[in-house]
């Protein structure tokens, strides 16, 4: 008995260092996925005058793709980004910039959209940054010391 109890202490551990060394790569591929969209978004509207609905109808990253699921429940595109960024994390920095993305937009022409946007594309680069820079040194740590307190408590239990 004390034999599985230390080999699922063990699997526990080590699979709670790994969840949380992928929920730092998938935050760096969030913001990675904001960026280009915000870059998207730009391209689209130097080159006509599209409005959001459309522009977030042509993404496909999870962002884009939680507003237009929302955008066809609530038929406003604000209230489904607003939607959509209530489902994010709320202590996340990406989730901040996501809230004073579409006032800052919407309030502008386009060039002021461009300028907003390329202004907000800077603010994401730098996140990623941090964001990428504190997964390479972090991520592996977790899977390593959660392998190492799963031992130790496999361990302690024998």
């Amino acid at each position: 008995m004390r034999i599985f109890l230390s080999i699922a202490a063990f699997f526990i551990c080590a699979y709670l260092g790994i969840k949380k060394s992928r929920e730092m790569k998938k935050r760096v591929e969030f913001i990675d996925e904001i960026s280009v969209m915000l870059n998207n978004f730009s391209a689209e509207i130097r080159f006509g005058t599209p409005v959001l609905s459309e522009l977030i109808s042509r993404e496909n990253g999870s962002f884009a793709r939680l507003v237009n699921e929302r955008y066809k429940e609530l038929s406003d595109i604000k209230a489904a980004w607003e939607s959509a960024c209530e489902t994010l994390s709320e202590k996340a920095e990406e989730t901040a910039l996501l809230r004073e993305l579409l006032p800052a937009v919407s309030k502008s022409g386009s060039e002021g959209a461009i300028m907003t946007l390329s202004l907000y594309s800077e603010r994401f680069s730098r996140l990623y940054k941090q964001a990428y820079e504190e997964y390479v040194k972090k991520g592996k740590a977790l899977k390593q010391i959660g392998a190492l307190c799963g031992a130790a408590a496999a361990i302690l239990i024998i």
